[in-house]
Protein backbone atom coordinates (compact mmCIF):
# COMPACT_ATOMS: atom_id res chain seq x y z
CA UNK A 1 0.00 0.00 0.00
CA UNK A 2 1.13 3.64 -0.39
CA UNK A 3 3.82 4.73 2.18
CA UNK A 4 3.96 8.39 3.51
CA UNK A 5 7.83 9.77 3.23
CA UNK A 6 9.00 13.62 2.80
CA UNK A 7 12.22 13.96 4.14
CA UNK A 8 14.53 17.19 3.66
CA UNK A 9 18.54 17.71 3.81
CA UNK A 10 20.66 20.40 3.13
CA UNK A 11 23.91 19.90 1.29
CA UNK A 12 26.66 21.71 3.06
CA UNK A 13 30.53 21.97 3.08
CA UNK A 14 30.88 21.11 6.67
CA UNK A 15 30.12 17.37 5.58
CA UNK A 16 32.24 17.44 2.66
CA UNK A 17 29.21 17.69 -0.17
CA UNK A 18 28.94 19.57 -3.17
CA UNK A 19 26.05 20.44 -4.96
CA UNK A 20 27.48 19.32 -8.11
CA UNK A 21 28.43 15.76 -6.58
CA UNK A 22 24.77 15.49 -5.46
CA UNK A 23 23.30 16.32 -8.86
CA UNK A 24 25.55 13.89 -10.91
CA UNK A 25 24.97 11.22 -8.47
CA UNK A 26 21.29 12.11 -8.63
CA UNK A 27 20.50 12.45 -11.80
CA UNK A 28 23.31 9.60 -13.50
CA UNK A 29 25.47 12.11 -15.11
CA UNK A 30 28.82 13.12 -15.09
CA UNK A 31 29.46 16.55 -14.13
CA UNK A 32 32.93 18.19 -13.99
CA UNK A 33 33.14 20.92 -10.73
CA UNK A 34 34.67 23.91 -12.09
CA UNK A 35 35.28 25.06 -8.41
CA UNK A 36 37.54 21.96 -7.11
CA UNK A 37 38.80 20.59 -10.55
CA UNK A 38 36.73 17.09 -9.70
CA UNK A 39 35.37 15.20 -12.18
CA UNK A 40 31.91 13.05 -10.29
CA UNK A 41 30.91 10.46 -13.27
CA UNK A 42 28.52 8.45 -12.66
CA UNK A 43 26.39 7.39 -15.44
CA UNK A 44 26.91 3.77 -14.61
CA UNK A 45 23.53 4.11 -12.46
CA UNK A 46 21.08 2.24 -14.12
CA UNK A 47 17.73 3.05 -11.67
CA UNK A 48 16.88 6.79 -13.01
CA UNK A 49 13.99 6.59 -15.03
CA UNK A 50 13.09 10.40 -15.10
CA UNK A 51 15.05 13.35 -14.98
CA UNK A 52 14.23 17.02 -15.61
CA UNK A 53 15.34 20.54 -14.34
CA UNK A 54 12.34 23.31 -13.65
CA UNK A 55 12.53 27.03 -13.36
CA UNK A 56 10.49 29.77 -12.81
CA UNK A 57 10.03 32.29 -16.13
CA UNK A 58 12.55 34.61 -15.09
CA UNK A 59 15.37 32.40 -15.07
CA UNK A 60 17.42 32.40 -17.98
CA UNK A 61 17.95 29.44 -20.33
CA UNK A 62 20.96 28.14 -19.32
CA UNK A 63 20.13 27.47 -16.15
CA UNK A 64 18.39 24.84 -17.08
CA UNK A 65 21.64 22.91 -18.16
CA UNK A 66 22.73 20.55 -14.65
CA UNK A 67 26.58 20.93 -15.44
CA UNK A 68 26.07 24.91 -15.99
CA UNK A 69 23.50 25.40 -12.94
CA UNK A 70 24.97 23.48 -10.20
CA UNK A 71 29.17 24.73 -10.72
CA UNK A 72 27.22 28.30 -11.20
CA UNK A 73 25.07 27.37 -7.62
CA UNK A 74 28.75 26.41 -6.26
CA UNK A 75 31.05 29.08 -7.45
CA UNK A 76 27.77 31.60 -5.91
CA UNK A 77 28.88 30.60 -2.62
CA UNK A 78 32.46 31.84 -0.84
CA UNK A 79 31.91 30.65 2.77
CA UNK A 80 33.53 26.86 3.90
CA UNK A 81 30.51 26.38 5.88
CA UNK A 82 27.79 27.29 3.04
CA UNK A 83 24.63 25.38 2.43
CA UNK A 84 24.79 25.28 -1.31
CA UNK A 85 21.67 22.97 -2.17
CA UNK A 86 18.49 21.66 -0.71
CA UNK A 87 16.80 18.17 -1.44
CA UNK A 88 13.75 17.29 -0.48
CA UNK A 89 13.10 12.66 -1.30
CA UNK A 90 9.83 11.81 -1.46
CA UNK A 91 8.62 8.44 -1.67
CA UNK A 92 5.96 7.58 -5.10
CA UNK A 93 3.14 5.54 -4.42
CA UNK A 94 3.37 1.84 -5.74
CA UNK A 95 -0.46 2.19 -7.11
CA UNK A 96 0.32 4.76 -9.38
CA UNK A 97 2.27 4.16 -12.81
CA UNK A 98 5.47 5.67 -13.53
CA UNK A 99 3.56 8.10 -16.02
CA UNK A 100 1.26 9.30 -13.05
CA UNK A 101 4.21 9.53 -10.68
CA UNK A 102 5.48 12.30 -13.52
CA UNK A 103 2.34 13.94 -13.28
CA UNK A 104 2.37 14.04 -9.89
CA UNK A 105 6.06 15.39 -9.30
CA UNK A 106 5.07 17.83 -11.70
CA UNK A 107 2.14 18.90 -10.20
CA UNK A 108 3.67 19.20 -7.11
CA UNK A 109 6.96 21.03 -8.20
CA UNK A 110 5.28 23.67 -9.98
CA UNK A 111 2.63 24.69 -7.45
CA UNK A 112 5.10 24.51 -3.87
CA UNK A 113 8.65 25.00 -5.42
CA UNK A 114 8.72 26.83 -8.70
CA UNK A 115 6.07 29.34 -7.73
CA UNK A 116 8.09 30.46 -5.08
CA UNK A 117 11.12 31.11 -6.97
CA UNK A 118 13.02 28.00 -6.70
CA UNK A 119 14.81 25.83 -9.35
CA UNK A 120 14.21 22.08 -8.80
CA UNK A 121 16.41 19.69 -10.45
CA UNK A 122 14.13 16.51 -10.56
CA UNK A 123 14.95 12.72 -10.83
CA UNK A 124 12.95 9.82 -10.44
CA UNK A 125 14.69 6.60 -9.01
CA UNK A 126 12.78 3.55 -10.14
CA UNK A 127 14.03 0.88 -7.59
CA UNK A 128 11.90 -2.01 -7.24
CA UNK A 129 9.01 -1.75 -4.69
CA UNK A 130 10.83 1.55 -3.58
CA UNK A 131 9.77 4.14 -6.21
CA UNK A 132 11.15 7.65 -4.99
CA UNK A 133 12.21 11.17 -6.21
CA UNK A 134 14.69 13.50 -5.63
CA UNK A 135 14.14 16.79 -5.73
CA UNK A 136 17.19 19.10 -5.61
CA UNK A 137 16.71 22.95 -5.05
CA UNK A 138 18.46 26.12 -5.07
CA UNK A 139 19.02 28.08 -1.99
CA UNK A 140 19.27 31.65 -3.91
CA UNK A 141 17.11 33.78 -5.55
CA UNK A 142 17.54 34.31 -9.17
CA UNK A 143 18.79 37.73 -10.20
CA UNK A 144 18.04 39.43 -13.45
CA UNK A 145 20.51 42.24 -13.21
CA UNK A 146 23.89 39.66 -13.50
CA UNK A 147 22.18 36.47 -14.96
CA UNK A 148 22.91 34.70 -12.02
CA UNK A 149 22.01 34.13 -8.15
CA UNK A 150 20.97 36.72 -6.07
CA UNK A 151 20.54 37.03 -2.07
CA UNK A 152 19.39 33.65 -0.08
CA UNK A 153 15.68 33.69 0.86
CA UNK A 154 15.54 32.54 4.46
CA UNK A 155 11.92 31.81 4.12
CA UNK A 156 12.60 28.38 2.18
CA UNK A 157 14.25 27.14 5.19
CA UNK A 158 11.39 28.08 8.04
CA UNK A 159 9.86 25.08 9.73
CA UNK A 160 6.37 26.55 8.22
CA UNK A 161 7.19 25.94 4.42
CA UNK A 162 8.05 22.53 5.52
CA UNK A 163 5.03 21.51 7.17
CA UNK A 164 3.47 23.21 3.68
CA UNK A 165 5.48 20.73 1.87
CA UNK A 166 4.76 17.79 4.15
CA UNK A 167 0.88 18.89 3.96
CA UNK A 168 0.41 19.49 0.19
CA UNK A 169 2.61 16.37 -0.57
CA UNK A 170 -0.12 14.14 1.07
CA UNK A 171 -2.88 16.50 -0.51
CA UNK A 172 -1.13 15.76 -4.20
CA UNK A 173 -0.56 12.32 -3.56
CA UNK A 174 -3.89 11.31 -2.87
CA UNK A 175 -4.92 13.46 -4.96
CA UNK A 176 -3.80 11.45 -8.00
CA UNK A 177 -4.33 7.93 -5.99
CA UNK A 178 -8.26 8.99 -6.28
CA UNK A 179 -7.94 9.48 -10.22
CA UNK A 180 -6.37 6.21 -10.53
CA UNK A 181 -9.57 5.02 -8.87
CA UNK A 182 -7.17 3.69 -5.78
CA UNK A 183 -8.55 3.27 -2.40
CA UNK A 184 -5.22 3.90 -0.80
CA UNK A 185 -4.60 7.23 0.67
CA UNK A 186 -1.63 8.56 3.04
CA UNK A 187 -1.35 10.90 5.78
CA UNK A 188 1.62 13.21 6.70
CA UNK A 189 0.55 13.84 9.92
CA UNK A 190 2.17 11.38 13.03
CA UNK A 191 0.51 7.78 14.50
CA UNK A 192 -0.42 10.18 17.66
CA UNK A 193 -1.45 13.36 16.15
CA UNK A 194 -4.17 10.76 13.56
CA UNK A 195 -5.57 8.95 16.87
CA UNK A 196 -4.09 5.50 15.91
CA UNK A 197 -3.08 3.06 18.30
CA UNK A 198 0.39 2.15 17.01
CA UNK A 199 4.00 1.87 17.51
CA UNK A 200 5.93 3.75 15.13
CA UNK A 201 8.79 2.40 13.52
CA UNK A 202 12.61 3.23 13.29
CA UNK A 203 14.48 4.60 10.27
CA UNK A 204 16.78 1.68 8.98
CA UNK A 205 18.65 3.65 5.73
CA UNK A 206 19.73 2.39 3.15
CA UNK A 207 23.75 1.51 4.25
CA UNK A 208 21.84 -1.08 6.23
CA UNK A 209 19.72 -2.51 3.44
CA UNK A 210 22.94 -2.34 1.44
CA UNK A 211 24.58 -4.27 3.60
CA UNK A 212 22.18 -7.08 4.59
CA UNK A 213 21.70 -7.98 0.63
CA UNK A 214 25.22 -9.03 1.43
CA UNK A 215 24.40 -11.36 4.28
CA UNK A 216 25.93 -8.96 6.77
CA UNK A 217 23.99 -8.25 10.19
CA UNK A 218 24.25 -5.16 10.52
CA UNK A 219 22.26 -3.44 13.23
CA UNK A 220 19.80 -3.78 15.90
CA UNK A 221 17.26 -1.07 14.42
CA UNK A 222 15.79 -3.77 11.69
CA UNK A 223 15.12 -6.58 14.73
CA UNK A 224 13.68 -3.85 16.61
CA UNK A 225 11.25 -2.83 13.34
CA UNK A 226 10.26 -6.64 13.64
CA UNK A 227 9.30 -6.40 17.16
CA UNK A 228 7.39 -3.61 16.52
CA UNK A 229 5.45 -4.57 13.35
CA UNK A 230 4.29 -7.76 15.09
CA UNK A 231 3.12 -5.83 17.98
CA UNK A 232 0.99 -3.06 16.00
CA UNK A 233 -0.76 -6.88 14.13
CA UNK A 234 -1.35 -7.85 17.31
CA UNK A 235 -3.05 -4.86 18.64
CA UNK A 236 -4.60 -5.05 14.68
CA UNK A 237 -6.10 -8.69 15.23
CA UNK A 238 -7.36 -8.26 18.65
CA UNK A 239 -9.59 -4.83 17.36
CA UNK A 240 -10.69 -7.36 14.73
CA UNK A 241 -11.53 -10.01 17.28
CA UNK A 242 -13.75 -7.84 18.88
CA UNK A 243 -15.09 -6.15 16.27
CA UNK A 244 -16.31 -9.83 15.31
CA UNK A 245 -17.96 -10.97 18.28
CA UNK A 246 -21.86 -10.61 17.51
CA UNK A 247 -23.59 -8.22 19.69
CA UNK A 248 -26.29 -6.62 17.86
CA UNK A 249 -28.71 -8.40 20.60
CA UNK A 250 -27.55 -5.97 23.37
CA UNK A 251 -27.50 -3.26 20.54
CA UNK A 252 -30.52 -0.70 20.97
CA UNK A 253 -32.89 -1.42 18.11
CA UNK A 254 -33.28 2.33 17.06
CA UNK A 255 -29.88 1.93 16.87
CA UNK A 256 -29.46 -0.78 14.51
CA UNK A 257 -32.25 0.68 12.34
CA UNK A 258 -29.99 4.12 11.83
CA UNK A 259 -27.49 1.94 10.81
CA UNK A 260 -29.06 0.19 8.10
CA UNK A 261 -31.09 3.59 6.60
CA UNK A 262 -27.35 4.81 6.30
CA UNK A 263 -26.47 1.58 4.27
CA UNK A 264 -28.91 1.66 2.41
CA UNK A 265 -28.42 5.03 1.36
CA UNK A 266 -24.84 4.42 0.56
CA UNK A 267 -24.16 7.33 3.70
CA UNK A 268 -22.33 4.28 5.61
CA UNK A 269 -20.73 0.83 4.25
CA UNK A 270 -18.77 -1.88 5.89
CA UNK A 271 -16.01 -2.24 3.11
CA UNK A 272 -15.67 -5.85 4.89
CA UNK A 273 -18.52 -6.83 3.87
CA UNK A 274 -18.27 -8.53 0.50
CA UNK A 275 -21.39 -7.79 -1.33
CA UNK A 276 -21.00 -3.63 -0.67
CA UNK A 277 -17.45 -4.16 -1.03
CA UNK A 278 -18.03 -2.31 -4.66
CA UNK A 279 -20.93 -0.22 -3.46
CA UNK A 280 -18.35 0.90 -0.92
CA UNK A 281 -15.27 1.28 -3.47
CA UNK A 282 -17.91 3.64 -5.57
CA UNK A 283 -18.86 5.94 -3.07
CA UNK A 284 -15.40 6.81 -1.88
CA UNK A 285 -14.67 7.66 -5.20
CA UNK A 286 -17.41 9.47 -5.68
CA UNK A 287 -17.24 12.16 -2.60
CA UNK A 288 -13.65 12.29 -3.39
CA UNK A 289 -13.25 12.35 -7.62
CA UNK A 290 -15.90 14.88 -8.40
CA UNK A 291 -14.11 18.15 -6.74
CA UNK A 292 -10.88 16.74 -8.35
CA UNK A 293 -12.45 17.10 -11.78
CA UNK A 294 -13.61 20.96 -10.74
CA UNK A 295 -10.28 21.66 -10.11
CA UNK A 296 -8.39 20.37 -13.45
CA UNK A 297 -11.07 21.22 -15.74
CA UNK A 298 -11.80 25.17 -13.72
CA UNK A 299 -11.45 26.72 -17.13
CA UNK A 300 -13.42 24.31 -19.34
CA UNK A 301 -16.66 23.61 -17.60
CA UNK A 302 -19.69 24.45 -15.89
CA UNK A 303 -19.81 21.50 -13.07
CA UNK A 304 -19.69 17.92 -12.57
CA UNK A 305 -22.92 15.37 -11.98
CA UNK A 306 -22.60 11.67 -11.18
CA UNK A 307 -25.20 9.85 -13.44
CA UNK A 308 -26.87 6.88 -14.23
CA UNK A 309 -26.61 6.08 -17.84
CA UNK A 310 -27.57 2.65 -19.77
CA UNK A 311 -24.00 1.64 -19.26
CA UNK A 312 -23.54 2.41 -15.81
CA UNK A 313 -22.42 5.08 -13.75
CA UNK A 314 -20.29 7.75 -14.75
CA UNK A 315 -19.13 11.22 -13.86
CA UNK A 316 -20.11 13.78 -16.67
CA UNK A 317 -18.31 17.11 -17.41
CA UNK A 318 -20.39 19.87 -17.91
CA UNK A 319 -18.29 22.27 -20.97
CA UNK A 320 -18.67 26.08 -21.27
CA UNK A 321 -19.63 25.33 -25.04
CA UNK A 322 -22.59 22.86 -23.94
CA UNK A 323 -20.32 19.67 -24.69
CA UNK A 324 -20.51 16.95 -22.57
CA UNK A 325 -17.81 14.08 -21.89
CA UNK A 326 -18.86 11.11 -19.54
CA UNK A 327 -15.94 9.57 -16.99
CA UNK A 328 -16.78 5.83 -16.44
CA UNK A 329 -13.18 5.02 -15.42
CA UNK A 330 -11.71 3.11 -17.30
CA UNK A 331 -13.29 4.55 -20.18
CA UNK A 332 -14.18 8.14 -21.67
CA UNK A 333 -17.35 8.90 -23.86
CA UNK A 334 -18.13 12.17 -25.22
CA UNK A 335 -21.42 13.34 -26.76
CA UNK A 336 -21.18 14.49 -30.18
CA UNK A 337 -17.56 14.45 -31.05
CA UNK A 338 -16.87 18.11 -30.94
CA UNK A 339 -13.26 20.20 -30.76
CA UNK A 340 -14.18 21.17 -27.74
CA UNK A 341 -15.12 17.28 -25.85
CA UNK A 342 -11.98 15.96 -27.82
CA UNK A 343 -9.75 17.90 -26.10
CA UNK A 344 -10.94 17.51 -22.84
CA UNK A 345 -11.21 14.00 -23.28
CA UNK A 346 -7.64 14.07 -24.22
CA UNK A 347 -6.48 15.94 -21.18
CA UNK A 348 -8.78 13.61 -19.08
CA UNK A 349 -6.84 10.60 -20.29
CA UNK A 350 -3.46 12.22 -19.77
CA UNK A 351 -4.25 13.02 -15.88
CA UNK A 352 -5.70 9.43 -15.63
CA UNK A 353 -2.16 8.47 -16.65
CA UNK A 354 -3.17 6.27 -19.63
CA UNK A 355 -0.60 5.12 -21.72
CA UNK A 356 -2.63 4.52 -25.46
CA UNK A 357 -5.92 4.90 -26.54
CA UNK A 358 -8.14 3.10 -29.03
CA UNK A 359 -10.27 4.69 -30.85
CA UNK A 360 -13.95 3.10 -31.87
CA UNK A 361 -16.72 5.73 -33.85
CA UNK A 362 -16.75 7.71 -37.93
CA UNK A 363 -13.32 7.99 -39.35
CA UNK A 364 -14.10 11.75 -39.14
CA UNK A 365 -14.08 11.11 -35.70
CA UNK A 366 -11.19 9.07 -35.40
CA UNK A 367 -9.33 11.30 -37.60
CA UNK A 368 -10.29 14.72 -35.50
CA UNK A 369 -9.01 12.61 -32.19
CA UNK A 370 -6.24 11.27 -33.31
CA UNK A 371 -4.50 14.51 -34.85
CA UNK A 372 -5.74 16.37 -31.72
CA UNK A 373 -3.89 13.98 -29.34
CA UNK A 374 -0.89 13.38 -31.46
CA UNK A 375 -0.16 17.91 -31.82
CA UNK A 376 -1.19 17.33 -28.13
CA UNK A 377 2.05 15.62 -27.13
CA UNK A 378 -0.30 13.47 -25.05
CA UNK A 379 0.27 10.01 -27.08
CA UNK A 380 2.78 9.36 -29.89
CA UNK A 381 1.37 7.64 -33.20
CA UNK A 382 2.16 4.30 -32.39
CA UNK A 383 0.10 4.55 -28.97
CA UNK A 384 -3.26 5.30 -30.73
CA UNK A 385 -5.00 1.86 -32.12
CA UNK A 386 -8.23 1.50 -34.15
CA UNK A 387 -7.35 3.79 -36.70
CA UNK A 388 -5.24 4.49 -39.88
CA UNK A 389 -4.10 8.12 -40.12
CA UNK A 390 -5.13 9.44 -43.61
CA UNK A 391 -2.58 11.25 -45.97
CA UNK A 392 -4.33 14.80 -45.05
CA UNK A 393 -3.90 13.82 -41.30
CA UNK A 394 -0.25 13.03 -41.42
CA UNK A 395 0.29 16.10 -43.25
CA UNK A 396 -1.04 18.49 -40.67
CA UNK A 397 0.89 16.80 -38.09
CA UNK A 398 4.08 17.06 -40.34
CA UNK A 399 2.96 20.71 -40.78
CA UNK A 400 3.01 21.14 -37.13
CA UNK A 401 5.76 19.22 -35.59
CA UNK A 402 7.80 18.20 -39.28
CA UNK A 403 10.68 16.46 -36.64
CA UNK A 404 7.93 13.90 -35.76
CA UNK A 405 8.13 10.57 -37.53
CA UNK A 406 4.98 8.35 -38.02
CA UNK A 407 5.62 4.84 -39.14
CA UNK A 408 3.31 3.22 -41.28
CA UNK A 409 1.77 0.35 -39.40
CA UNK A 410 0.49 1.06 -35.90
CA UNK A 411 1.79 -1.35 -33.68
CA UNK A 412 -0.71 -3.29 -31.08
CA UNK A 413 -0.51 -2.51 -27.68
CA UNK A 414 -2.62 -2.55 -24.56
CA UNK A 415 -4.56 0.50 -24.62
CA UNK A 416 -7.92 1.97 -23.60
CA UNK A 417 -10.55 2.56 -25.78
CA UNK A 418 -12.42 5.65 -27.26
CA UNK A 419 -16.13 5.47 -28.89
CA UNK A 420 -18.51 8.06 -29.42
CA UNK A 421 -22.06 8.43 -28.03
CA UNK A 422 -24.30 7.25 -31.64
CA UNK A 423 -22.33 3.46 -30.63
CA UNK A 424 -20.85 3.95 -34.15
CA UNK A 425 -17.93 1.56 -34.87
CA UNK A 426 -16.45 -1.41 -33.32
CA UNK A 427 -16.56 -1.42 -29.19
CA UNK A 428 -17.69 -4.33 -27.25
CA UNK A 429 -17.03 -7.64 -28.56
CA UNK A 430 -13.84 -7.32 -30.36
CA UNK A 431 -12.18 -5.38 -28.15
CA UNK A 432 -13.55 -6.40 -24.77
CA UNK A 433 -10.04 -7.79 -23.37
CA UNK A 434 -8.93 -3.59 -23.44
CA UNK A 435 -9.75 -1.45 -21.11
CA UNK A 436 -12.21 0.90 -22.71
CA UNK A 437 -12.09 4.61 -23.21
CA UNK A 438 -15.92 5.42 -24.65
CA UNK A 439 -16.28 8.84 -26.69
Amino acid sequence: MAIYHLSVKLITRTTGRSATAAAAYRAGEKIHDHRTGQTFDYTRKKEVSYRRIFTPPNAPQWMKEREQLWNAVEQSETRKDSQTAKEIIVALPIELSPSQHIILLERFVHTQLISKGMIADVVIHNKKGNPHAHILLTTREINITNDGFGKKNRDWNSKDQLEEWREQWAKHCNRRLSIASSKSRIDHRSLQEQGLDQIPTVHVGAICHAMDKRGITTSKRKELNTLIKEKNMSNEKNKQFIASLNLESEADLIQQEIVQAKKSKHLFLNPTDFNNSKKYREAIFARTYIPILLEIFADYCTGVDEIETEIGTCFRINLNGGGKVFDYGSQIKVASGTEEEVKVAIKLAVEKGWQGIHLTGSDEFKSKVFVEAVLSGAFSPEKITGYKPSKADLEIIRDCKPALKIANDSSVIKSYVVEKSDGSGTSSAEQAHLPRLKI
